[in-house]
């Protein structure tokens, strides 16, 4: 008798929290995992996960998936590790500001997102091995500028894979988070003059 659902939201999640508490080493490992060669710790979570991260047919996809994971996580002792998932923090709004709450802020060069919108445009374009480069790139970038304790919604990330047409959301809180910085800076410019 099951007693939880084994969802790709719930999956993640508990990947994500998992991965939290990983000594270093294996931390490492399954930052350079491959396809070819994923790391002893995704067979562990494949296991415990076996109707979503353990589905062969989408092996490719949850490699890709909690290699995302991996990179996005805090390095240093598992005790230090803030959590990385945040409800409230859609992907594609820490694509736009990199992971900074504050942003647009004067160190962050303006109102220019992290992530363009040209490369966000080629990231939902992108299909099968290509959206997982995409991603991979993306999370790269939110990793070197994301506040350690601002996460994100590592449930995004995952259907971001996993269900590639749908890129409306993506796209809605991208913008949403960009027109709301330039909002701010427009009624600040009024208000100086």
């Amino acid at each position: 008798m099951k007693l939880t659902e084994d969802t790709p939201a719930v999956a993640v999640r508990k990947a994500g929290n998992w991965l939290q508490r990983l000594p270093t080493g294996p931390l490492a490992e399954l930052r350079r995992m491959t396809v070819a060669l994923p790391a002893p710790q995704f067979w562990r979570l494949a296991a415990r996960h076996p109707e979503t991260i353990g589905r062969k047919d989408r092996e490719a996809e949850w490699v890709a998936i909690i290699r995302m994971l991996a990179i996005l996580m805090e390095k240093g002792a598992p005790e230090d590790r803030r959590p990385v998932h945040d409800d409230r923090r859609r992907l594609g709004e820490v694509l736009c500001d990199g992971g900074d709450p504050s942003w647009p802020s004067k160190k962050s060069g303006g109102l220019r997102p992290v992530f363009s919108e040209r490369r966000l445009a080629q990231l939902m374009a992108a299909r099968g091995t290509q959206r997982a480069v995409h991603l991979e790139r993306a999370v790269r970038a939110i990793a070197s500028t994301r506040s350690p304790d601002a996460g994100v919604n590592v449930v995004d990330i995952a259907f971001t894979i996993l269900r590639p047409q749908d890129t409306r959301s993506l796209a809605e809180t991208y913008y949403r988070r960009l027109d709301r910085a330039e909002q701010a800076a427009h009624e600040f410019e009024e208000g100086k003059t």
